[in-house]
C-alpha cells in the first residue's frame, strides 16, 4: 500500500465515455481491482492515507513502548497506553472485572435519585448516559465558552432505525435485540433474562428516538442552539432536577445551550414512570457498550459482530494494533500526533499549503464580489465574514498538557476512563475562561479537516496533508484539484445552508437581508432535488437535504480551487503528459474521491452521514461546473452536464 502519483493513465477506462460517468472513467478499474478488504466497510484513496497514516503511527507506539521510562513525558504516556491496550492475554483474563465497580452500583440502586447520582458521576466521567454533555465557543459571544446538552442515548445509529416499519428496519431491530442480549449474557445473565431485558431496552430506547431531532433537523443552529439559565432547567426538567444535575457534574456558567428541550422533557418523563429493574438494565448496556471494545474477547467480538458486520458490512475484524492506535488516538491524540508531526510534516511542506490557503481565500474573495444574484448589503457582509477568516496548518502551535493525566499498567478500560475523566474535566474547566485561539478540535495526524463555524476558522492536520491529496512535489493542476479543492470544500462550509447563518466572529446572526436569504435558498433547493435522484442502492437515494452543506461545500470548493489554479498558474501553462492543467486538476479531483463500499456500509451511511457517496461527490459538483465540461469536450445534453435551471450555482 504504497503512495503513488494520482494520475495513472493505465487506470482510467475509455470503456466509460467521460460524458456519461467520470467517476467510473477515472476509477473503475481500480474499484474492479482493490474490493473492499474484508476488515473494512468502505475502501479508497482516503481509507488507504488513514492505514498508511495509521501504520507509521503503529511504529512510533512501539518505539515508545519499547523506550518505556527512558523516553521523553510525551514517549512515556503514549507508549504505557498502547503497551496496556496490546496486552490481550490480561485482558482477557479479567473478564467483566473492570466494570465492576460500575455494576455492582446498577445492583445497588434502590431509586431514580440513585440513578439521577450514578448519571451525575459517569458525565464527570466523560461517559455520562442518555445525553451528552461538551463544551464549545459560545454561539452568541466568540469570546466565552458555553456548555452544551445535546440528545444522545440510542445504541442503534439513528432514530429512523427505531421508527421504521418496514422488513429491513424491523429485521435489524430483532438483530439488535439479540446482540444487546447477548452482551448482557456476557454480563451473567441467563437466556431468557436477557432477551427480556434487551426488549425492554429497545422500548426505553425507542421512547428516545421518538422525541429526537432527526439527522436533518440537527443540522440547523436556530433549532438546536437554544439558551438556557441553568436555575430555570430545574422546572423544565424536574425529575431530574436538570439545573442541579449539572451543577453536580461541574458547570459553573449561568447559561447553557440545549439542542432539544422535548427530549430531555421526555428522558425525565421515561425516568420517572419506568421500572427500576429496567433502569438498571438500560445503564448495564450502556457501560458494556460504552466499554466493550476495552474488555475481553466475549465483548469486543459480540460487540463487532453487530456493529461492524451487520451494519458496517465488514468480515472481519480489524488487527488489534489497529484499533489499539485507533483508541490511543481517540483517547489522548495530541500526544500521538506530537510523534507523528516530528517525522512526517517538514516546514516546506507547510508554506506550501499556506500559501495554498491563501490563494483559495482570495478565490473565495472573487466568487463573493462576483457574484451576480448577491445585493450589495448581504455582499459586504458576507466579504467581512471572509476577512474574518483564520487558519491553522499542520499542528497546534502550543500542544495540550497532558501532564495531570496518570495512566497505569493494571487495566486498559480503566486508562480509557481516566483520560475520558481528563478531557471531560479539561473541558468544564473552560467555562468562564477566554476562549483559547490555538486549540484544535482534532488531532493533527488525522484525514480530515474541518471548518468551525463558532471560530469562524478553517483547520488542516498534517494527516491529510500527504498523498493523494497533497504532493509536496506535484505539478499545480494537481494540488488544486486535490487538497485545494479540499480547502475550498472548508472556506465554502462557511457560506453553505448551516455556515451562512454565522457572522465573522462566529455569532449565529442572520447577516443576509430576506431578498438574498430566500434566493439563496431556490439554489440550494436545486442542489437537493439533483442529489435526491441519486442512487445508492436499489432501494435508497441520497438524502440531498441531510448531505446539503456538504454538497454545496464540493461545488464552491472546485469552483474557487479552479479559479485560484488559474490566477497561480497563469493562462498559459504548458500541458504535462498530455495533459492541460485544466484536465489535471479534474481528474485529480476524481482520483481523490475514489470509493468502494459494502452494501451494508452504503445503506448505514445514507442514513447518517452528511456526505454524499464518492460517486456524486465526484459527478455530482462537475455535472454542474462548466470548466469541466469545457476541459474534456463535453458537449450538452451528457449525463455530466446539467444546463439551464437544472444547473446548481452559489458560489
Amino acid at each position: 500500500m504504497t503512495d503513488i502519483s494520482p494520475l495513472d493513465e493505465s487506470l482510467w477506462d475509455d470503456g466509460i465515455p467521460v460524458a456519461e460517468d467520470f467517476y467510473r472513467h477515472v476509477n473503475a478499474k481500480w474499484l474492479a481491482a482493490n474490493p473492499v478488504p474484508a476488515e473494512y466497510p468502505m475502501w479508497g484513496a482516503y481509507i488507504q492515507l488513514d492505514h498508511n497514516n495509521k501504520e507509521l503511527t503503529r511504529r512510533l507506539l512501539e518505539q515508545a513502548a519499547q523506550a518505556g521510562d527512558q523516553g521523553d513525558a510525551v514517549s512515556r504516556l503514549v507508549g504505557g497506553y498502547f503497551a496496556v491496550g496490546m496486552d490481550e492475554a490480561t485482558i482477557a483474563a479479567a473478564g467483566a472485572e473492570p466494570l465492576r465497580p460500575f455494576l455492582d452500583r446498577i445492583d445497588a440502586l434502590a431509586s431514580v435519585a440513585d440513578v439521577r447520582a450514578l448519571a451525575i458521576d459517569l458525565h464527570r466521567m466523560g461517559a455520562g448516559p442518555l445525553f451528552g454533555i461538551g463544551v464549545d465557543v459560545d454561539f452568541e459571544d466568540s469570546e466565552a465558552y458555553l456548555a452544551y446538552l445535546e440528545q444522545a442515548g440510542l445504541g442503534l445509529p439513528e432514530r429512523g432505525y427505531y421508527l421504521g416499519d418496514d422488513e429491513r428496519s424491523t429485521a435489524l431491530r430483532e438483530a439488535y435485540t439479540a446482540h444487546v442480549a447477548a452482551q448482557l449474557g456476557n454480563l451473567g445473565a441467563g437466556p431468557d433474562e436477557a432477551r427480556a431485558a434487551a426488549e425492554t431496552i429497545l422500548a426505553f430506547e425507542r421512547r428516545l428516538a421518538e422525541a429526537s431531532l432527526s439527522r436533518e433537523q440537527h443540522r440547523d443552529p436556530k433549532l438546536t442552539m437554544n439558551r438556557f439559565e441553568v436555575t430555570a432547567l430545574d422546572d423544565a426538567v424536574p425529575g431530574l432536577r436538570l439545573g442541579a444535575f449539572l451543577r453536580e457534574v461541574g458547570i459553573t456558567s449561568e447559561t447553557v445551550s440545549v439542542d432539544n428541550l422535548a427530549f430531555f422533557k421526555a428522558v425525565d418523563a421515561a425516568l420517572g414512570d419506568t421500572s427500576l429493574e429496567t433502569l438498571r438494565n438500560v445503564l448495564r448496556w450502556h457501560i458494556v457498550r460504552a466499554g466493550a471494545s476495552a474488555l475481553a474477547p466475549a465483548f469486543e467480538d459480540e460487540h463487532f459482530a453487530f456493529y461492524g458486520r451487520i451494519l458496517g458490512g465488514q468480515q472481519e475484524q480489524q488487527p488489534r494494533w489497529k484499533r489499539i492506535v485507533e483508541s490511543t488516538s481517540s483517547d489522548i491524540g495530541e500526544a500521538v500526533a506530537q510523534l507523528f508531526v516530528r517525522v512526517t510534516f517538514p516546514p516546506e511542506a507547510k508554506a506550501r499549503v499556506e500559501m495554498l490557503v491563501d490563494h483559495l481565500l482570495a478565490a473565495m474573495g472573487r466568487a463573493i464580489r462576483g457574484n451576480d444574484w448577491m445585493t450589495e448589503a448581504t455582499r459586504k457582509e458576507a466579504l467581512t465574514k471572509l476577512a474574518g477568516f483564520t487558519y491553522k496548518i499542520g499542528y497546534p502551535a502550543e500542544w495540550r498538557d497532558y501532564s495531570s493525566l496518570e495512566l497505569d499498567r493494571s487495566s486498559y478500560l480503566g486508562n480509557r476512563l481516566k483520560a475520558s475523566a481528563f478531557e471531560m474535566r479539561r473541558q468544564l474547566a473552560r467555562l468562564g475562561k477566554p476562549v483559547d485561539k490555538g486549540e484544535w478540535a482534532m488531532p493533527a495526524h488525522v484525514v480530515n479537516a474541518y471548518y468551525h463555524p463558532l471560530r469562524n476558522e478553517i483547520v488542516f492536520p498534517a494527516g491529510i496533508l500527504r498523498p493523494p491529496f497533497f504532493y509536496a512535489d506535484a505539478d499545480d493542476a494537481v494540488n488544486y484539484g486535490g487538497i485545494g479543492t479540499v480547502i475550498g470544500h472548508e472556506i465554502t462550509h462557511g457560506f453553505d445552508d448551516t455556515g451562512s447563518q454565522f457572522d465573522a466572529v462566529g455569532a449565529l446572526r442572520d447577516w443576509w437581508t430576506a431578498r438574498d436569504r430566500t434566493e439563496f435558498e431556490r439554489r440550494a433547493n436545486v442542489i437537493v432535488e439533483q442529489f435526491n435522484g441519486y442512487a445508492i442502492v436499489a432501494d435508497v437515494n441520497v438524502n440531498g437535504k441531510l448531505t446539503l452543506g456538504e454538497n454545496i461545500a464540493d461545488l464552491g470548493g472546485i469552483a474557487i480551487s479552479f479559479d485560484a489554479m488559474h490566477e497561480a498558474i497563469g493562462e498559459d501553462a504548458p500541458a504535462i503528459d498530455g495533459l492541460t492543467p485544466d484536465q489535471r486538476f479534474f481528474l485529480a479531483y476524481a482520483t481523490m474521491w475514489r470509493m468502494g463500499y459494502t452494501e451494508a456500509a452504503a445503506r448505514m451511511l445514507a442514513n447518517v452521514d452528511t456526505h454524499s457517496p464518492s460517486q456524486y461527490r465526484v459527478n455530482g459538483p462537475l455535472a454542474n461546473t462548466p470548466a469541466f465540461a469545457s476541459a474534456f469536450g463535453v458537449p450538452e445534453g451528457s449525463p455530466m452536464v446539467r444546463g439551464g435551471e437544472r444547473q446548481a450555482r452559489i458560489w
